[in-house]
């Protein structure tokens, strides 16, 4: 039987809409996750955030993801939404995926979260 596929998800700790966003994700999404923390606690995760200005997911297999496709990655670990992971395929998608997920980068300090 094939191990169920997990993710480790990293954020900005100095980001509270970052920390707040990942833990309604995972606790509502019931993601599978083997780690999920401060990218300041993982100098690599950590790199990566800062390169990308972006959350760092990285799969069971050792890739790393950011922006949109980290996003894609963390939906393939989650029975609720693993069905939009072919939704993300088409070009148009992957543009708007990343169009969308840098309009929230740039506006999560004016975005609230319960």
């Amino acid at each position: 039987m094939a191990q169920p596929k997990k993710v480790a998800i990293y954020y900005d700790n100095d980001c509270s809409f970052c920390k707040r966003s990942v833990v309604l994700i995972v606790k509502y999404g019931r993601v599978k996750t083997f780690h999920v923390g401060p990218a300041q606690e993982d100098t690599e995760a950590f790199s990566i955030m800062e390169k990308y200005d972006s959350w760092v997911v990285k799969n069971s297999h050792g890739e790393f993801f950011t922006t949109f496709q980290a996003g894609v990655e963390i939906a393939k670990c989650s029975p609720w939404m693993k069905f939009l992971v072919p939704l993300s395929k088409p070009k148009f998608m992957q543009r708007f995926g990343e169009w969308a997920y840098r309009k929230v980068a740039k506006n999560r300090s004016r975005i609230w979260l319960p």
